[in-house]
Parts: structure tokens; C-alpha cells; sequence
């Protein structure tokens, strides 16, 4: 049974290696990101909360997301999931080990990416307000998702400014989730620079050993 965490820090590629290992593997996947969105386009009073938390580019409380992934995963079978950008701090990497709310993961996938190369992908970076795929366009002019034809926006968080306070705190509180499951041995490192589709075939290549 595969119960996979992938983490990595803002604009790493996250969601596009979580939607070729979801097909993959066909298990259920939680992305927390969306899920948070979601929340604040409803415009409830935990989506008022949230998005005060997102607009200064901090990090969601630990109390709050995990009680959000505690729901989900109450009400999935025992066929495993993918979670995509959770945990992102200790105390929820050390919950999902041992609160029985939880399950433990089986294996951390973890994207590195240097900031300044990321800060280049913030800039380009667009999201299919149809499908919710995420793109990198070369031209303002670039209005069309390729998939579905849907119109390709701009997230509300993608700012250079707000981009470098979420890196900080990525820093601070993920970053050490690596060393965290490298020394439970659950760890898979990769390289996010390289291409989309070499960063899959690696990911492929150890889910199939």
C-alpha cells in the first residue's frame, strides 16, 4: 500500500509530479494548497482566516490543516493516498507518524529547487481556472490552457514579494522535513531543475523497484 507525502517548496512542481503519480498509482490525493483556495472562494469564516494567512504569504496553522486532513482522510479507504505540500512542519510530519488519527506515510517524496530559479517560475507561472492545471507560459499573450482550452490566471499568491516571504517560511519550518524522513529512511530527493518529465521518470523509476 503506497502512502506518499511529496513536499517540496513553493513553485517546485509539486502539482504536476502529484497528477503523474495520482495517474500512476490511481490512489486518492489530497493537495492542501487547493484545498485552502477552495476554502477562501467560498467565503466562509475559516476561508476569511485562511486567506488572511495566505495574503501575507504565512503559513496556515498547524491545528487548522491538520484537523482539514484528518477529515479527509476519515473518510478514505485503506488503498493508500498522495499527499500533495503536507506536511509542512514538523508537527505535522510527527502527527501523521503517530496520532491514530493519521496514517503513517510510507514514503517522502521532496523536491529540491533553488530559490533563484523558482522566483523565474513565480513569473511565468499560470493556473487553469477550468481544470486547475498548472502552466508555464512564454508570453503574456498565452491565454489558453492547452488541455482543456480554459482560461489560464494568475494566482492571487504569485508575487515576487509574497513569493519570498512563503520561501522563508519554507525555509524555516518544511526544509526540515528532509532530514526529518532521511533518517527514518523514507526519503526519495530529486532534483526538481531538471524537466518535468525527468523528475517523473525518476520518481517512476523508484515506485516500480
Amino acid at each position: 500500500m503506497r502512502r506518499i507525502v511529496l513536499i517540496g517548496p513553493p513553485a517546485s512542481g509539486k502539482g504536476t509530479q502529484c497528477r503523474r503519480i495520482q495517474n500512476l498509482l490511481d490512489v486518492p490525493t489530497l493537495g492542501t494548497g487547493k484545498l485552502l483556495r477552495k476554502e477562501v472562494e467560498s467565503g466562509s469564516k475559516l476561508g476569511l482566516e485562511v486567506e488572511d494567512y495566505l495574503n501575507r504569504g504565512a503559513y496556515v496553522p498547524d491545528a487548522l490543516i491538520m484537523e482539514l486532513v484528518k477529515a479527509w482522510m476519515a473518510k478514505r479507504s485503506e488503498s493508500g493516498w498522495l499527499l500533495d505540500g503536507y506536511p509542512r512542519t514538523l508537527a505535522q510530519a510527527e502527527a501523521l507518524e503517530s496520532d491514530a488519527s493519521f496514517q503513517a506515510p510510507t514514503l517522502a517524496i521532496a523536491l529540491d529547487v533553488p530559490q533563484h530559479e523558482l522566483e523565474q517560475r513565480i513569473i511565468s507561472r499560470r493556473e487553469c481556472a477550468d481544470c486547475g492545471a498548472t502552466v508555464s507560459v512564454s508570453s503574456p499573450d498565452e491565454l489558453n490552457c492547452n488541455d482543456c482550452n480554459g482560461e489560464l490566471v494568475s494566482r492571487s499568491d504569485d508575487d515576487l514579494e509574497n513569493f519570498r516571504r512563503r520561501y522563508a517560511n519554507y525555509s524555516e519550518l518544511t526544509q526540515p522535513l528532509f532530514d526529518y524522513y532521511a533518517a527514518k529512511g523514507k526519503l526519495l530527493l530529486v532534483n526538481g531543475s531538471a524537466s518535468p518529465e525527468d523528475v517523473f521518470c525518476v520518481i517512476n523509476n523508484h515506485l516500480s523497484e
